[in-house]
């Protein structure tokens, strides 16, 4: 900016970059709109098998490489079940050893980067993790697979269909099959 300038166009080019706010940091950042990938996926359909009711997923879950599963302590005990997602295993332990010192119910842990759930496990004073089976993750399909799968679901389909649905007769508004205005 130059110091001849107006004072009112000084004023609009400040507060046009306190609109633009912050720029965004470069690195692993994910943002909150972002649908899951598939292993994180996994590890909420893991948290819904172990808690038995609905599961929130927490905003630190994308991108984690360990998630924790618990359900805070409350005055009213109607507290939802999250599933927050942590950088490491060592985060893990933290914030499970915190967990546990507030009274809250741990009910699991899971590595997303091994797609297993954590096992915790206390031996003279001293936690530990013990990774538990493999869970498969179901791998998503190209566009191509996608459409053989469709031209093969619809050949199938048109083998086991019934000759009158092949007509079309009998559908839409009225049952009539035809169209237009008919007797009117």
């Amino acid at each position: 900016m130059s110091n001849d300038e107006p004072d009112y166009l000084k004023a609009i080019r400040r507060a046009q970059e306190r609109k633009k706010g912050p720029l965004p940091r470069a690195g692993a950042d994910v943002p909150k709109e972002a649908p899951l990938s598939p292993i994180e996926r996994e590890a909420l359909r893991w948290a819904r098998e172990v808690a038995g009711q609905e599961v929130r997923p927490g905003p630190t879950l994308r991108g984690a490489k360990c998630a924790f599963l618990s359900q805070p302590k409350t005055y009213d005990g109607k507290a939802p079940i999250l599933l927050d997602g942590v950088a490491s295993r060592e985060a893990l332990l933290n914030k499970y050893e915190a967990a546990t010192s507030f009274g809250d119910k741990v009910l699991g842990c899971y590595d997303l980067v091994g797609s297993r759930p954590l096992n915790v496990e206390t031996k003279d004073g001293k936690t530990s993790f013990v990774p538990g089976a493999v869970r498969q993750i179901a791998k998503s399909m190209t566009p191509e697979q996608m459409i053989r799968k469709a031209a093969q679901e619809a050949e199938q389909l048109a083998k086991t269909r019934k000759p009158d649905d092949r007509m079309g007769r009998g559908g839409g508004r009225g049952g009539g099959g035809g169209g237009g205005n008919r007797g009117r």
